[in-house]
């Protein structure tokens, strides 16, 4: 009897190691970074100053995008580069003015972006690479003559003056 007894404890046993190892795994979030998964690892190697933008996830979406191993949620990081090609792209597709400038200077380096009526520094820059399509209201390019003239900025090539819903 006491053998059967032990055999059951040590199952029981075995069950429950199991069941917290399984418990633990499942309790971490996806992490995905510049639209690929990766882990806490990689993510930890970036420094501060190389990330663009943070968006964390959670429920019936997450799931739907990732699957059930987003169960617990899903940590969306974009890096500064990551998130201005993709701002470029959808600039570029909205309006065929920007798409010209862009492809005229080939990079927005010297481009003064205005995003409802507001300057964008690089330390405001959030609110540029927290656009989306559905938030796009209108683009507007101002020469540098009018971009001195209605913004006081001089220096740059141009001016890109985005209306957008606020959020």
């Amino acid at each position: 009897m006491k053998a059967g007894y032990f055999s059951f404890i040590i199952l029981l046993v075995s069950i429950s190691v199991k069941a917290q190892s399984v418990e633990y795994i499942n309790t971490e979030p996806v992490y995905v970074l510049d639209s690929v998964v990766v882990t806490e690892a990689a993510i930890s190697k970036l420094g501060p100053d190389a990330i663009a933008i943070i968006t964390i996830a959670k429920g019936k979406k997450a799931v739907a995008m990732y699957g059930e191993q987003a169960e617990n949620g899903v940590i969306y990081m974009e890096t500064k580069p990551f998130a201005r090609n993709r701002i470029n792209r959808l600039l570029s597709a909205f309006s065929p003015d920007y798409n010209k400038l862009l492809r005229q200077y080939g990079s927005d380096s010297t481009f003064q972006y205005i995003v409802n009526n507001k300057l964008m520094t690089p330390t405001e820059e959030s609110q540029l690479v927290a656009l989306e399509k559905k938030s796009l209201l209108g683009v507007e390019i101002l020469g540098p003559k009018k971009l001195e003239e209605q913004y006081q900025v001089t220096g740059k090539n141009a001016g890109v003056v985005i209306k957008a819903l606020s959020e």
